[in-house]
């Protein structure tokens, strides 16, 4: 492609396709962790695409500065990382509702034997003691597909609130605002 060819994206487009990108990647390692065995979808290798998706959303940020000539706010830095990250967030949080109450509707049940056998595991090693041990049973007995819906949510939320803080600081590496020469 010549110089001149060459394909500007507005804003609109760099944050949508970022988003998406983050949400195929979380969904893409929410697929393998599911096909490797599911009980790893409820420990720290969950987390990767979380990591995956803020790196990407940051990028996008430093894609515009670039699609600018170099130049990008700090504002338009934090927005299009966190539209960039919210996207994501929204379609790989819908991925896994699907995953929970259409493609695998025991996987709410898988969920709860991993976190009992880590409290009993727990309990053996004298970390917590049998009170706490029966409330935690409690509360994972009353798991269902409405406090699956619930804490799924509330977690867009509150990922995004973080995200946010996350952006904050990464935006002023990337900023550059005294426009091109």
């Amino acid at each position: 492609m010549e110089e001149s060819e060459k394909l500007i994206l507005t804003p609109r487009d760099i944050m949508v396709r970022f988003g998406l990108i983050c949400g195929g990647i979380s969904i893409l390692t929410v697929v393998i962790l599911y096909a490797l065995d599911a009980k790893l979808l409820f420990g720290y290798y969950a987390y990767i695409g979380f990591g995956a998706a803020f790196a990407l959303a940051v990028f996008a940020s430093e894609y515009r500065k670039r699609n600018s000539e170099g130049y990008i706010s700090y504002g338009d830095a934090v927005v299009t990382s966190l539209v960039s990250f919210s996207i994501g967030e929204v379609i790989y949080t819908l991925f896994m509702l699907l995953l929970y109450f259409v493609i695998d509707p025991h996987l709410v049940d898988k969920m709860k034997s991993v976190q009992m056998d880590k409290m009993d595991q727990l309990l053996s090693t004298g970390v917590i003691n049998k009170v706490q041990y029966t409330a935690a049973q409690t509360s994972i007995e009353n798991i269902n597909g409405n406090s699956i819906l619930f804490y799924s949510l509330m977690g867009v939320i509150v990922i995004i609130i973080i995200s946010l803080l996350i952006f904050l600081l990464t935006s002023i590496f990337i900023k550059n605002e005294k426009s091109p020469v």
